[in-house]
């Protein structure tokens, strides 16, 4: 890992770039503004990022990666979220709470411009993470065998919640934690089985999961952080 002082150098840079691109948009966002943001000088956002697309892409894979974390954090405080309809419900408030979050998800060009394919080359590269997720639930047994197109049924369900506010203002004042809860709801009674794995059965899938969520996210960190030589523990 680098030094703490460039690590944290590095964090108040990748701070101040996402918050004015969330608050400018990243066609009006230059060098010059993240570093007076972040109280630095333009030459030393450069010692860390050579240009600004590099820059904007470390700040994305941040984001993403926060989110992994958040996840990886709720699993070694309750094993449980490792069921499906915890595990949504947690995703679901941890992404919709965090602007960057929201907008990457919604491949909002307004707000990232040509960003948003490296948004989306973000996620494309978190596939091998998704597909892990899911066989941790399949071997555990924590979804129904019975439901045809399991995958696409699940991810349509889930995604109508993230969106379907985007096109239907009349829900707008339904909390954040009651959609959470619904959502929750759905995915526990249209794709569960009736009861859940046993405690031995969960206790199992959720450190195969935080595994590999913490073994993506050293990974991201080592791109994220040039000159990075080692990673820190999950």
């Amino acid at each position: 890992m680098p030094d703490e002082p460039n690590r944290d150098r590095a964090d108040r840079i990748l701070d101040a770039a996402a918050d004015l691109l969330v608050r400018w948009g990243s066609r009006k966002v230059t060098i010059e503004d993240i570093a007076r943001h972040a109280g630095i000088g333009k030459g030393t956002v450069y010692l860390h990022w050579r240009t600004k697309d590099q820059l904007f892409e470390a700040v994305l894979m941040r984001a993403s990666i926060t989110l992994l974390e958040g996840c990886a954090a709720q699993l070694r405080e309750d094993p449980r979220a490792v069921v499906p309809h915890r595990y949504f419900r947690a995703t679901f408030l941890l992404t919709v709470r965090d602007p960057l979050l929201s907008a990457m998800l919604a491949n909002d060009t307004e707000l990232l411009g040509h960003y948003a394919l490296t948004a989306r080359d973000t996620r494309q590269a978190a596939a091998e993470t998704t597909e892990r997720t899911w066989d941790v639930w399949t071997s555990g047994g924590f979804l129904r065998t019975d439901v045809a197109n399991l995958r696409f049924s699940v991810a349509a369900a889930a995604s109508g919640f993230y969106l379907y506010g985007n096109v239907n203002p009349d829900y707008e004042h339904v909390t954040l934690e009651s959609k959470a809860d619904s959502l929750a709801h759905v995915i526990r009674s249209g794709f569960e089985p009736a009861a859940e794995p046993g405690p031995a059965v969960v206790e199992k899938a959720a450190a195969e999961l935080r595994e590999v969520l913490e073994t993506y996210v050293s990974a991201c960190r080592a791109a994220i952080y040039p000159g990075s030589t080692t990673t820190e523990a999950g």
